[in-house]
Order: structure tokens, then C-alpha cells, then sequence
């Protein structure tokens, strides 16, 4: 892992422009590649700074800091007809001006491959290498963050790809998808030996065209969790499972203002251990985008599901819907609003937890090259274990760039 290298005063003065101007990231810049020969190379940079009330997502001694986030990305890429290859480089520096223990950079590494064979055969495949951390208060120190004085450490390898046989304009097609990832924790080992984990995920599709832009679909997938080591003090054993969801629906681009699927089914997690309890129940899919007018999207998104759990119970059972507003207002500002509200269940423990969050952006395109924003973020959360009650605010500024 790489402490922060920081690029402090260089966002400083991007960010004074910024908040003259104010921003969004529901515009997008238009970066001018670097041509050589039939390489191309788009650099950009995002810069982010804002102020935070709750840094650890803690129920009380909440700790307020300015914070501000340095995102320098190269993409290089190559187009062969339909066929392209990608490789993209990106660092995170991440600094907290009241919390110096927190400063951290990530670094992440994709490869990406689109190569149709003929017009019924094309394969996606990608692999990505993540080198990073969770920030205090989340994911294996959810709702323990100021018990532990640095960030927890992780390295993600994920790697797999997709097979298609058939077309958009076919009367059946099948799709085959296969992903692996693997998770290393890299600091407290005292209690993240125990998190270290493959997942492997097959999954297949099948569509059949019931009118010309409609289809029906049948879905399976199979997911195993194996752990590296069993916790010798859980008396429930090892948290190696099997997970198998079963679904049906349709997707379709009817018009040009209606887009979206819907699928439908149950999921069934069984576990190797006879000491924890296996788990099944409905489980859905939706994705819906409604075009008012050209320049205004409504997406909603709603899902069920079965996650891993950060240490606590079996696994969570997650319910989300998430409904979004992208307007665009003239040639160069845009405002986006979302809302989220969900539940999440633990399997095996007696907790549930209710979750509010909303996000306000305005966003304005000052050059091609440049957007600039700000934006507002309200996180709530309630819990039946008060422990893992919080609130917490963020304001931020942001600037977008490239050449």
C-alpha cells in the first residue's frame, strides 16, 4: 500500500476556479486524445475537495475534517473495427486535513477486451488489479471506526469475461458470463485472516425476442464463497457457501423515451458449515429509464439480494431503491438529484438496519476540456443495534479535466 503522495496545492488552485463557478459530474468532458499511430492515450484528472461531519460514520464523538480527493486516470486504447482493447491506469490520493492517519492512495489497473468473431459471436473479457483500503467506518469496522487507528487494507485481483452467441436482432440469444475475485487484507490481521476469500460467479442468460425491440429472458447463476481459514473462536464454523439465484423477466428499448428490465426470481445460499442456517427467499431485479425529453432522464432501481456479510451474522439480506433525476438545463450546466432508501437484514444476528442517503449535484461546463461542481450528500442510518446508528453530511467542490 502507498501513504498519500498529495497534490494539495494543485488542487487548491483548480478548486478556487471551482467554486466560482460551480460543477457537476452529470456533464462529462470531451478529452482530446494523444494519437500514436494506432495507439490512443486520454490522461485525465478529477479533483475534489469538501468538508465532512462524520468522517467515521460513527453514532457519537463524530469527527468533522475538510477532505479532498486527487484522481489522476491514463486510458490507453486501440480500435480495430468493432474490436477494442483497453488498458487503464488510475490512482486515488486521498488526504484529511484533521485525520492524518486516514490519508491514503489506491491504485487500481483495468484490462478490457470487446472482440466479435462474426455478428452471432463476441467475447468481453477483463481483468482488474485493485490495490486500496476501506475507510474507517465501513466494510469490516462498520460501525467501529474509531477503534481502530488506520484504515483497513485490501488487495482485489478480478478477472473474467463474457461470451454472446446471437444479436440484437436474433430471435434467441445466450449469453455466458464467468467472474472470479479474490480479496487479501493486508494490516489487523488478528481479525482480517478471517475475511480473505475467492468468490467465484457463473452465470447464463438466455433471451427469446417477443416483439422488435422486447425480449423475454431466463437467468441462473451460481455463486461460491470459499474463505482462506475458519475463525477458531466463531462456533459456527467456516463461512464458505454455495449461492444459486433463479430469475425471469424482460428487457426492453421500446421506444425512445422507455428503456429498462425487470427480472423476477429467489435465491437459495447454503452453507458448509451445519452450525450456520441456510438461507432463501424472492429476490429481484429492476432497471427502468424514462426520457421526458431529450436532455432529461428519470432512472429508478430497485433490487433484493443476498451479500456477504463485513464479520457480523450469516449474510445480509439487502433490499434498495434508488430513484434519480438527470436534467440537463442548457448547452452547460446540469443538476442531478438522487434519492436511496433500503433495508438491510443480518442473517443469524438480530439486526436490521433502515438506510436514507440523498445526493444534490450541479454541474457546469466551463470548457470542453473542463467541468467544474459541487454537491451536497446526506447519509442516514438506523439500526435496530443502536451501536450502528449515524448521520452524516458532506459538502464538496469538484473539477474535472483533461486536454
Amino acid at each position: 500500500m502507498h501513504r498519500g503522495f498529495s497534490l494539495k496545492a494543485f488542487a487548491a488552485g483548480v478548486l478556487t476556479i471551482a467554486a466560482t463557478l460551480s460543477s457537476n459530474s452529470t456533464l462529462a468532458v470531451e478529452p482530446a486524445n494523444i494519437q500514436a499511430g494506432p495507439l490512443y492515450i486520454v490522461p485525465t484528472l478529477d479533483v475534489k475537495t469538501g468538508y465532512v461531519d462524520n468522517l467515521f460514520r460513527s453514532r457519537r464523538d463524530e469527527k468533522s475534517t475538510w477532505t479532498s480527493e486527487v484522481t489522476p486516470k491514463m486510458q490507453a486504447w486501440l480500435q480495430s473495427g468493432v474490436n477494442t482493447y483497453s488498458l487503464a491506469y488510475e490512482v486515488v490520493d486521498y488526504h484529511y486535513e484533521n485525520s492524518g492517519r486516514d490519508n491514503y492512495t489506491d491504485q487500481q489497473v483495468n484490462l478490457d477486451i470487446h472482440h466479435e468473431f462474426n455478428a452471432k459471436h463476441e467475447i468481453d473479457l477483463f481483468g482488474e488489479y485493485y490495490d486500496g483500503h476501506e475507510k474507517r467506518g465501513t466494510g469490516l469496522t462498520d460501525g467501529f471506526g474509531n477503534l481502530i487507528d488506520a484504515p483497513v487494507e485490501y488487495v482485489r485481483e478480478t478477472y473474467g469475461g463474457t461470451y454472446t452467441y446471437g444479436n440484437n436482432s436474433s430471435r434467441g440469444r445466450l449469453r455466458l458470463e464467468a467472474k472470479s475475485a479474490d480479496f487479501d487484507f493486508q494490516n489487523f490481521r488478528n481479525f482480517t485472516r478471517f475475511r480473505d476469500r475467492e468468490q467465484d460467479i457463473l452465470s447464463g442468460t438466455f433471451f427469446w425476442k417477443v416483439a422488435s425491440r422486447t425480449d423475454a429472458l431466463v437467468q441462473v447463476r451460481a455463486i461460491d464463497n470459499e474463505y482462506d481459514r475458519a475463525n477458531p473462536f466463531d462456533s459456527a464454523g467456516s463461512f464458505d457457501s454455495e449461492e444459486y439465484n433463479y430469475l425471469v423477466g424482460v428487457s426492453w428499448e421500446a421506444t425512445a423515451k422507455t428503456r429498462g428490465s425487470i427480472k423476477i426470481g429467489a435465491y437459495d445460499r447454503e452453507y458448509d458449515s451445519s452450525a450456520r442456517k441456510d438461507d432463501d427467499g424472492f429476490q429481484w431485479e429492476v432497471d427502468l429509464t424514462y426520457l421526458p425529453r431529450t436532455y432529461s432522464s428519470i432512472e429508478f432501481e430497485t433490487r433484493r439480494y443476498s451479500q456477504e456479510t463485513n464479520g457480523l451474522g450469516d449474510s445480509i439480506n439487502t433490499q434498495e431503491y434508488e430513484l434519480a433525476w438527470d436534467h440537463n438545463w442548457s448547452g452547460r450546466s446540469a443538476t442531478k438529484i438522487s434519492v436511496l432508501t433500503g433495508t438491510e437484514d443480518y442473517s443469524g444476528i438480530a439486526r436490521k438496519d433502515d438506510r436514507f442517503d440523498v445526493e444534490a449535484i450541479y454541474s457546469y461546463s466551463a470548457q470542453r476540456w473542463l467541468d467544474l461542481g459541487a454537491g451536497f450528500r446526506r447519509e442516514d442510518r438506523d439500526s435496530d443495534d443502536a451501536r450502528f446508528d449515524y448521520k452524516r453530511n458532506v459538502f464538496f467542490i469538484e473539477a474535472n479535466v483533461s486536454l
